[in-house]
């Protein structure tokens, strides 16, 4: 398995200084990269904000492969075109969601039809489609987590699935026992750490949210907060287990996603590169 990074981990400092700031993160080590949200929403598709001749110089002075690219949450098929032509130029082969919130199960068979068509559109272009999850797709919707609902309703030659492992952990879940039971679809993992200091249990649904209420995007903004992650190793989740479930049904990349820090942003993530190199099971090219 191999280290790399989802670019929302560094979402302020590409504000302030865009190519700067992408070749710090390859000078700190990473060079599997993942694009973020915040640029596939606009009318850009890359997760860039280069275009194509000048991302694929960018990626080889540096030594970087894109792995996967995340849309918003609306998926507009005009631009998921944009983003599979793009990402195939530069040669990506993995086009995502960042994950949607359902009031019911009808709404998430009404999605699957989406991702299903999504996933049509990608393998018509040499691409593939994935799903990045949260804590919200492990409640349940009539004894059923939404997350088996969509992985059961979506082709699984169509639509692949990234795991979140910190979210899976505050969804009540072990990332460790989801790895396995979802072993056919998994691509990539998702990774950051829990703080000691969070003040609050790890499992969201353990007091804080309603297992069975209307699981909003509001409520997960209310949900997560500042004080609750941790860089990798610096918190309280067993990641060193999550690495060697990853390694055992054959996951390429494991991910930094630091969704938030208390620190700059390009140290949080040189805390979590030094700490990954004290894992075992790490693939350093």
């Amino acid at each position: 398995m191999k280290v790399g990074i989802q670019l929302y981990s560094v979402k302020y400092a590409l504000g302030k200084d865009p190519m700067g700031t992408l070749k710090k993160v390859a000078d700190i080590g990473y060079k599997y990269w993942e694009t973020a949200m915040v640029r596939t929403m606009a009318d850009d598709p890359s997760g860039l904000g280069l275009p194509v001749k000048e991302a694929k110089k960018f990626l080889s002075d540096n030594g970087v492969q894109i792995v996967g690219a995340h849309l918003g949450v609306d998926i507009d098929f005009d631009k998921l075109k944009a983003a599979y032509d793009y990402h195939k130029e530069i040669g990506n082969t993995k086009v995502g969601t960042t994950g949607h919130f359902f009031p019911d199960r009808d709404e998430v068979m009404r999605m699957c039809d989406i991702y299903n068509k999504a996933g049509e559109m990608g393998r018509e272009m040499g691409m593939q489609f994935y799903y990045h999850s949260h804590w919200h797709e492990f409640q349940k919707f009539d004894g059923e987590y939404v997350m088996d609902i969509i992985l059961n309703n979506t082709d699984p030659n169509l639509v692949a699935f990234e795991l979140d492992n910190y979210w899976a952990a505050r969804g009540g879940v072990d990332p460790v026992e989801m790895i396995d039971r979802y072993k056919d679809r998994i691509i990539m993992l998702h990774q950051k750490d829990f703080s000691k200091t969070a003040g609050e249990p790890l499992n969201l649904f353990a007091g804080k949210v309603d297992p069975n209420g209307n699981l909003t995007g509001q409520v997960h903004q209310d949900a997560r907060s500042v004080e609750h992650f941790a860089e990798v190793g610096n918190g309280v989740l067993p990641i060193q287990d999550y690495i060697d479930a990853g390694n055992k049904i054959g996951v390429p990349y494991i991910l930094l996603e630091q969704d938030m820090t208390a620190i700059d942003e390009l140290e949080s993530i040189q805390i979590s590169m030094d700490a990954f190199h004290k894992f075992r099971g790490i693939e350093w090219a």
